[in-house]
């Protein structure tokens, strides 16, 4: 699918606009890199035209990002009616990152922009471990070799695309592989096994605690020898944002952790369980620590503890416990209860809250309350087997009640929780601003109205005035107010009609008798708010459909509403499609200034399932210029029925065939294979032959034969390099061209026996 710059300037009048079409940050591979080196980044998106911008918090990196060739594996044929769902083809782009040597660890948030909006996407994850990169193939996996530790940067593409990490291990060593994905917010759902040089699987993954829903697979090396990880997606899915870190290392990897948090200001004896930690260690908690606090010790993966202010203790305790409290307990079979007694006051509302699922533990818990008799008096238990319960409990009378954690379902290790007892008292007047997105555009010349919502406590129900600070120039905000008992308000902010494309980061913040509250967007208190520039120019079209052979182009018929841009369009297959296309491209096309009727056309690919009703979408591309002479891409597309082009393909009108459709490969070795090129009724015109090879193929020839208009067979000269050949990992494809008609086989070498 050919993507061609757009060389196109045009000045821009007022005039009636279109929408924008924003970008999309699809992947950023690889999705992490070490403390202190440079990474190369193929940044993936829809609709990056020229110009744009690549952001990442916490790394102060924004970067122009160039255009690249794109990587693009079509992968297995999908049947009806998996070919049927929307499909986005990103564009991919380059930047590089140098990342500084104290960048905090962790992911960071990516963002890009352009003329047209902006939008936040996957993470980017520091880490101090070295790092190796996937060199992509296609075709089945060919085994790359690592030194451990190492963090391997992959992706499952195409679809049931399998990746092989190899690493040597001693005898008896213990090593753990555990797949990022949840935290660079990747869609692959990654399935690990460890298997022998034999491909013998010595161990599968299983779920372990501490690593939530990313995946993590151990085992003891039986002997001296290589071993590798194979990586593949749960659903047999993939495609080019399916990107995953996969970390392989026998040093310190930390399943668990006892107790799962602590009081601040304090020294907390920690157990911990995994990989080559010690069994106990003090943990100084900051004062200062937020409540979920990660621990700075030496393991491959982080560990978090769940912190607060309440007195702790840990269990069992056979003493009556003042409450507030935070109990630290283990529980490991179901109806065994892990009980504590406390001191519970007559008419007091007391609030029991249970941590174990949202800190990494197995538990399934019930919260179970008794009289001093033993008599029940409360449960809770959460709907959701994988959410943690809570309990308001009132005690009829003052005395010691017991209050009883229970795994609901399981038998197993012991699994650990916090359990928080506290009076509910009601909290003290508050309030929290909310905003739905952290990502603001403005279109030029327009105003838009951004919605605040205020989350009152503690029965606050006063005004706050809302102001917003950091503006970009070019844009403005009113003044506004969430009035007494209201819950929200709305700012209108608007764009000049020549503000600038530059992004500000504001804040806002809102006044009320309480103090200044600073509101807040997927978990950031700072707006990236952007002036956007509107596309004139819209496609038109009416209904059609066809039926066309496949192997050969299909055209239809479009209009163009200029709505006063005179410059020239680019028209090419849009980045996203309602369909899957099954191969289906088409070259783009520059439009004059003025024109306003083209005809399109999509080429069918020899192998596209018939029957199969193919609906190609397509994009407008031009560019304005500002009065300063600032240019700015702008783009149209549309997934409207009146907009696609829409076909059923047949069977083709050309074939080619070969006699035996498996060769076996030797170096230096020269085949000739006879061909056949088999052409249909009305089909006339010399033919082409040639050989299509896999990119990464090495020593491996073929010339193309020509064949005159009155010929059907040919012989094809395959030629073997000596020295290394290969590999032949995948298939090669023989390809017969007559006119703008192509036909396909299939061609298996194998490796020289």
């Amino acid at each position: 699918m050919p993507r061609f710059p757009i060389a196109a300037l045009a000045l821009l009048a007022t005039a009636s606009v279109a929408d924008a079409v924003p970008p999309t940050l699809s992947y950023v591979f690889p999705a992490g890199g070490q403390r202190g080196s440079s990474v190369p980044l193929r940044v993936g998106g829809l609709f990056l035209h020229d110009r744009s911008q690549l952001d990442i918090d916490g790394l102060k990196f924004t970067e122009s990002l160039k255009p690249i060739p794109r990587i693009w594996f079509e992968g297995p044929i999908l049947p009806l009616p998996e070919s049927q769902q929307a499909e986005d083809y990103p564009v991919d782009r380059t930047a590089t990152l140098s990342i500084p040597k104290d960048a905090p660890r962790g992911p960071h948030r990516a963002r890009v922009w352009t003329s047209q909006g902006a939008h936040t996407g996957p993470a980017f994850v520091v880490g101090d471990l070295p790092e190796v990169v996937e060199a992509e193939i296609d075709g089945d996996p060919i085994p790359v070799p690592v030194i451990l530790p190492v963090t391997a940067n992959g992706r499952i593409f195409p679809r049931e695309d399998i990746d092989l990490w190899s690493f040597a291990a001693k005898k008896g060593e213990s090593i753990t592989a555990f797949a990022m994905v949840t935290a660079i917010r990747s869609p692959v759902v990654p399935l690990l096994e460890i298997v022998d040089e034999k491909g013998l699987v010595l161990a599968e993954q299983p779920r372990r605690p501490g690593f939530g829903q990313d995946a993590a697979v151990r085992f003891v090396a039986p002997a001296d020898g290589r071993y590798a990880v194979r990586v593949r997606d749960a659903r047999n899915a993939g495609g080019q944002s399916n990107v995953y870190r996969l970390t392989i290392t026998a040093g310190p990897v930390v399943d668990r952790v006892f107790p799962l948090g602590g009081r601040r200001g304090t020294t907390l004896k920690l157990e911990l369980v995994g990989q080559s930690v010690p069994g106990s260690r003090e943990i100084a908690i900051p004062a200062d620590a937020p409540a979920m606090w990660n621990l700075n010790i030496a393991s491959a993966n982080a560990v978090a503890l769940d912190v607060d202010d309440l007195p702790e203790f840990v269990g069992p305790k056979k003493d009556e416990i003042p409450v507030p409290a935070t109990l630290n307990g283990r529980v490991g079979r179901p109806t065994v209860h892990d009980h504590w007694r406390l001191t519970l006051k007559k008419g007091v509302k007391y609030e029991i809250d249970l941590l174990a699922r949202s800190l990494g533990s197995q538990l399934c818990g019930s919260i179970v309350v008794r009289d001093p008799t033993g008599k029940e008096l409360a449960r809770g238990e959460s709907p959701d087997p994988s959410a943690d319960p809570n309990l308001a409990f009132t005690p009829p009378d003052d005395g010691v009640y017991s209050i009883g954690v229970v795994e609901r379902f399981r038998t197993g290790g012991d699994f650990p929780y916090r359990l928080k007892v506290q009076d509910a008292t009601p909290p003290k007047p508050g309030v929290r601003l909310a905003v739905a997105n952290d990502i603001v555009m403005v279109p030029r010349g327009s105003t838009i109205k951004l919605k605040v919502t205020a989350h009152r406590s503690g029965g606050f129900t006063g005004p706050i005035s809302l102001h917003l600070q950091g503006l970009p120039a070019g844009i403005t905000a009113t003044a506004a107010t969430i009035g007494e008992k209201q819950s929200a308000a709305e700012i209108a902010l608007t764009a000049d009609t020549v503000a600038k494309v530059q992004p500000g980061r504001a804040s806002l913040v809102g006044i009320s008798s309480l103090g200044t509250h600073a509101a807040t967007a997927n978990d950031s208190d700072r707006f990236f708010i952007l002036a956007t520039v509107p596309t004139p120019f819209k496609l038109a079209g009416d209904y059609t459909m066809g039926n066309a052979p496949r192997g050969q182009p299909y055209s239809r018929k479009y209009r163009l509403e200029r709505n006063g841009f005179d410059g020239p369009i680019t028209v090419s297959l849009a980045d996203r499609q309602v369909r899957h296309l099954q191969g289906a491209d088409g070259d783009a096309l520059i439009l004059k200034p003025g024109t306003t009727e083209f005809t399109f056309s999509a080429r069918l690919p020899a192998w596209i399932e018939t029957g199969r009703t193919c609906r190609v979408t397509l994009m407008a591309v031009g560019r304005v210029r500002d009065a300063d002479g600032t240019e700015h891409a702008v783009a149209f597309t549309s997934t409207e029925q009146n907009h696609q082009l829409i076909v059923v393909p047949e069977p083709g009108r050309l074939g080619v065939e070969i006699a035996g459709d498996v060769l076996v490969a030797a170096p230096g070795r020269t085949l000739r294979v006879p061909v056949r090129v088999v052409r249909a009724k009305g089909l006339a015109g010399a033919a082409k032959v040639e050989l299509v090879l896999p990119a990464h193929w090495r020593g491996v020839t073929a010339d193309s034969i020509d064949l005159p208009a009155d010929s059907e067979h040919g012989i094809l000269v395959i030629r073997f390099a000596q020295g290394e050949v290969g590999p032949f990992n995948r298939s090669a494809s023989l390809r017969a061209t007559v006119g703008d008609v192509v036909a396909e086989a299939k061609l298996e070498i194998l490796a020289p026996r």
